[in-house]
């Protein structure tokens, strides 16, 4: 049998006794709960000039959105027609005229920049339907105008004549202008060859 001392016997209905320390902890909590509203009512009444109706608050004045007088973008028919009226769509759908190109050379105008430079002169010196017969009207040219073509790098591309027949063109180019352009063709046209300067 047990000894008694291994038991621990309550009477009944008897609580156990509260930490007198958490017991102060409690009170001082509430204590300082309580403190601050009270601070919190009467730092309110004050301000306020004392306590009454909460504060009204006002719309602003005049309307929070405008409608434009021209929005642009696709103009819908039948867009601003109750649904289900019963009224004719007023038309098909059209898109708002397209805005106009921006002036970039007024721009760099403005702004101080200069001109941008203009892009090298090409000239034309013949054509031939293909591109052996390009290369060889080159060589003739080159045997021909030696004083004149020496250094120059030809360029043989497709093109399409006047008549709509598909040729190959023989250019020169690195003209820094049209006029130097143009000096480089004055000996070609005095004997007779084929200079043209392209746009």
């Amino acid at each position: 049998m047990p000894a008694e001392d291994e038991f621990d016997y309550r009477p009944v209905g008897s609580r156990p006794a509260v930490d007198p320390a958490m017991r102060r902890i409690v009170l001082g909590a509430g204590g300082a709960a309580v403190l601050v509203i009270a601070i919190a009512l009467a730092w309110g009444g004050f301000r306020a000039g004392g306590f009454g109706p909460p504060p009204e608050i006002a719309p602003p004045p005049g309307p929070l959105r405008v409608a434009p007088s021209d929005p642009g973008g696709l103009i819908v028919p039948g867009a601003n027609e109750p649904i289900m009226s019963g009224a004719a769509a007023s038309g098909p759908a059209v898109l708002s005229a397209a805005p106009a190109a921006p002036a970039v050379a007024q721009l760099d105008q403005d702004a101080g920049l200069p001109p941008p430079p203009a892009p090298p002169s090409v000239v034309l010196l013949g054509s031939a339907p293909d591109a052996l017969g390009a290369e060889t009207l080159w060589g003739g040219l080159a045997q021909k105008f030696s004083s004149q073509l020496a250094g120059k790098t030809p360029d043989f591309l497709p093109a399409t004549a006047a008549d709509g027949s598909k040729v190959w063109a023989v250019e020169v180019g690195g003209f820094a202008t049209p006029a130097a352009a143009q000096a480089f063709c004055a000996p070609l046209l005095a004997a007779g060859a084929t200079c043209r300067i392209m746009p």
